[in-house]
């Protein structure tokens, strides 16, 4: 199964870069989806005290 991947992405250079972008703007996407509501704040046990 991995060696027919492999041919067929041997075949096909462009696929790896695209799904590479792809994969890249999914981790933008959900950071924007976590952090989009102005919500910055550390959690709590980031700052114990000692």
């Amino acid at each position: 199964m991995i060696a027919f991947a492999q041919k067929w992405l041997d075949a096909h250079p462009r696929v790896k870069p695209v799904a590479l972008v792809f994969y890249y703007l999914a981790i933008i996407a959900v950071l924007l989806a976590m952090y989009g509501r102005g919500n910055f704040e550390t959690p709590e046990f980031v700052y114990a005290e000692f």
